[in-house]
């Protein structure tokens, strides 16, 4: 029979080890690394000493020696403290934390627990005197089925770990996306303009919109570009634009015209969500800005086209 003989699920029969294991690997498509955006997060201790603390939450670990598409899923409901060696006077070391299974079972030579259906077979590790940069277990390791959490660069004749020590190195196992986008054209009948003012103001006319964070989301990235603006003639117009997300700013990008004519402009930041905006209404803008001494405008008018595109995604954050 070429078939694992026993599905899941089918009444009254117990499904093989690969096969709940070809469900975990599944239900993230193949992913691998922490579920949730604050999940297993590796931060100092409140008063620092010789040991780190891993936070609540779970992960899945790809089986990297058995089978294709088969992963560990594991969870972690308290908090841990694990301990950092100290380092001596001969210089600095680089320290790796992961959460990593250890299946006897598994082709990967771990040892039996005592009580073999209780376990434990899943641990937080943290390998030592790793090369400096690392930023991935299986840049040291290709065969551990084994989660990256962070990592910890500890300088010379240390023994109490901070929090500047340590680099956050999660991924999502399957981080989730919305994307929303939006067009305008020709709504500006009377022309709007940008610039020779130099204080921000919401540019071009209308270009605000309001949409509902998903409760998951911890970024949002709004990206917005304009075409055919007019610029009427030979006096140069120069300034910036940005976009915005409720109380937060995005970077400023310049835009320059020197001749007469249209010309295109663009927008785009990565905002990180506070816990209190996710879930709620966000009002997303694009604003313009000219420069000090610069006459010029640029103008929106019924020949120009707006559109942007706002996605809400995840990334790994420490709440």
């Amino acid at each position: 029979m070429a078939w694992d003989g026993v599905p899941w699920f089918v009444e009254g029969t117990s499904a093989s080890e690969e096969t709940l294991r070809l469900i975990a690997d599944a239900a993230v498509a193949g992913g691998e690394g922490v579920i949730g955006p604050a999940d297993l997060v590796v931060t100092a201790l409140e008063l620092p000493g010789s040991a780190v603390q891993v936070g609540t939450g779970a992960m899945i670990a790809r089986y990297r020696t058995g089978g294709g598409g088969q992963a560990y899923a594991a969870r972690m409901p308290t908090v841990e403290l694990v301990d950092v060696e100290p380092t001596g006077a001969d210089g600095p070391r680089t320290d790796l934390v992961i959460a990593r299974i250890e299946d006897p079972y598994g082709g990967e030579g771990w040892p039996e627990p005592e009580d073999p259906s209780a376990g434990p077979y899943v641990f937080t590790r943290i390998l030592t005197d790793v090369p400096a940069g690392t930023t991935s277990v299986h840049q040291v390791d290709d065969a551990l089925t084994a989660v990256t959490l962070a990592r910890i660069d500890v300088p010379a004749g240390t023994s109490t770990i901070t929090q500047g020590m340590i680099t956050d190195l999660r991924d999502l196992a399957r981080p989730r996306s919305q994307t929303i986008s939006g067009y305008l054209y020709g709504v500006w009948e009377t022309p709007d303009e940008v610039g020779p003012l130099v204080e921000w103001e919401e540019f071009p006319l209308g270009a605000r919109w309001t949409h509902r964070a998903p409760e998951w989301a911890t970024h949002a990235t709004l990206d917005v570009q304009v075409t055919g603006l007019r610029h009427a003639d030979a006096v140069p117009a120069r300034g910036k634009l940005r976009v915005t997300a409720g109380e937060h700013l995005g970077a400023a990008a310049p835009y320059a015209a020197e001749a007469a004519g249209r010309v295109s402009a663009m927008a785009r930041h990565v905002f990180t969500l506070d816990v209190g905006e996710r879930g709620e209404l966000v009002d997303v803008t694009m604003q313009g800005i000219g420069t000090e001494g610069i006459a010029g405008v640029l103008q929106a008018d019924a020949n120009t086209a707006l559109h942007y595109t706002l996605t809400f995604h995840q990334a790994p954050v420490s709440a």
